[in-house]
């Protein structure tokens, strides 16, 4: 879920998956703020497709096509609702693998400066990298310009009970051409604090570099990612955690 920067919005101990949780959280928020005024909140969604669901560095779709469905409420007030959830096509079938929410505070300062201040919470159903039934939550404090947007994440409950982590984002967007941007991401996790069993790597990166065209409604993303250290685990083997995607995402 991105920082609202000037240029748009969007885009171990295990835990049993509980999708209603996170449908009542969403419902709570979002049909809460519908009780403002519409003349002054936006709703708005979009489609999206993949040919590889990546989550920083690693492969949630275990390397196959996927799609995510989101929905985002803005308030002219600065206060936003969002949540998202992807299905991929796992060799089993389809299935539902991640599901999302976040809320939060956005704050317009002088010269299209924007501070972001909020909350999320993610959990996962597929078995991609090793994530399957694990989940997190973060607070996240976001300040965005004309072409760069960073966010610092607290999480005290990473993927497993008791694993308290950092994570900071840097992402950049440069328009070379009408309707091209090429983007720019990079991220750094760091765990504050772990139990004993915890066994989750001290720090992490994660990156990417893509280009973007608008084709009418529709934009359209090739994409170059990866992370450190380490490999990705799915389909019984390892497998390099860099990769190419290309997705398409229409809005509605």
């Amino acid at each position: 879920m991105p920082v609202r920067p000037w240029w748009g919005r969007g885009h171990v101990r295990p835990r049993a998956w509980r999708p209603s949780r996170c449908a009542a959280i969403s419902c709570a928020l979002l049909t809460g703020m519908g009780i403002a005024s519409t003349a002054h909140a936006q709703w708005s969604g979009s489609v999206s497709v993949t040919n590889d669901e990546r989550w920083r560095g690693r492969s949630l779709s275990v390397g196959r096509p996927a799609m995510t469905v989101s929905l985002g409420y803005d308030d002219r007030s600065g206060i936003y609702a969002d949540a998202a959830a992807t299905a991929a096509a796992l060799p089993t079938g389809a299935d539902l693998v991640s599901i999302g929410v976040d809320a939060g505070y956005a704050l317009r300062l002088r010269r299209g400066i924007v501070l972001d201040l909020g909350l999320t919470r993610r959990e996962f159903r597929g078995a991609g990298s090793g994530v399957r039934g694990a989940g997190y939550s973060e607070v996240y404090l976001g300040a965005s310009g004309r072409s760069l947007a960073a966010r610092i994440l607290y999480s005290p409950d990473y993927l497993r009970s008791g694993v308290q982590t950092l994570y900071g984002t840097l992402d950049a967007v440069a328009r070379p051409l009408p309707k091209w941007r090429l983007l720019g991401h990079a991220g750094v996790m760091a765990v504050v604090r772990q139990r004993p069993w915890g066994d989750v790597a001290g720090t992490q990166f994660d990156y990417s570099l893509g280009v973007a065209r608008q084709l009418g409604k529709v934009d359209a993303r090739l994409a170059w990612s990866g992370g450190l250290p380490g490999r990705d685990f799915y389909r019984y083997r390892d497998h390099a955690r860099r990769a190419v995607t290309v997705s398409a995402a229409i809005g509605f």
